[in-house]
Order: C-alpha cells, then structure tokens, then sequence
C-alpha cells in the first residue's frame, strides 16, 4: 500500500502596511493619544476615551485608535506586567478585543523583524541547485 504524501501548503506571511504620517496627521496622533491617554487615567473605559476626543477624519481615527489600544496592552501588559485579562477590565471593552490585539501585534512584530532581517541580510535561499 502507498502511504499518501501530506502537503502542507506554505502559509504566506500577512501583510501590514504602517500608514506614513503627514505633519498635520501626526499632530492629530499626538493629541489624540495624549487626551485618550488623560482620559483613561481618570477612570474612564476606552470607548469614553475615544468619544472624548473627535477627530473628523474617520480612517485616521480608527488607525489612532487601534493604536492607542495597542499602546495600552504595550504598557500594561509588557510594562506593567498585567494580565491581559485585568487590562480588558481595566479598559472597559472584552478580553478576546485584548487578546486579538496582542495577537496582531506579536504578528506586526514578526513580520516587521523578518522583513528587516531580510533587507539587511537577503535571502536565505541556497545558491546554489546542487
């Protein structure tokens, strides 16, 4: 009897592209982060922080607030050590939000390093086809 061949197929590396800010996007950034950050440190949830401070640009608010949350569980949870658990609570919005954004970030880490490793050193492919 043949035994089948398993074919794993090769998973492909997700894609993220950071979003290049212009003077007046990264002031926006700036303050937004800075009201959120104020906001959230005199006790108010997340989605408070975010309706204390609009920004009339709806793309450029979402990217800030996506990245405000990822500031968060950075500062939390690395820093501070909390578990992401307590920092969803302590955020107001629910664990698997946390959890999902910690997992994308670990991924935006991984693929960031991997792309540097790869301008810097290029390709591990053989040179060869021996």
């Amino acid at each position: 009897m043949k035994k089948k061949e398993k074919t794993k197929k090769k998973q492909a590396m997700p894609e993220f592209h950071f979003k290049e800010f212009t003077p007046e996007e990264g002031s926006i950034y700036e303050e937004a982060v800075n009201k959120y950050r104020e906001a959230v440190a005199s006790g108010k949830t997340l989605r408070q922080a975010y309706e204390s401070y609009a920004i009339s640009d709806k793309e450029l608010a979402t990217l800030i607030q996506a990245d405000f949350l990822k500031i968060m569980i950075a500062e939390r949870h690395f820093a501070q050590r909390q578990p992401l658990e307590d920092v969803a609570k302590a955020l107001g919005v629910s664990p698997n939000l946390v959890k999902d954004t910690y997992a994308r970030m670990l991924q935006e880490v991984g693929v960031t390093s991997a792309n540097h490793f790869g301008q810097q050193f290029g390709s591990m492919e053989p040179k060869t086809n021996d």
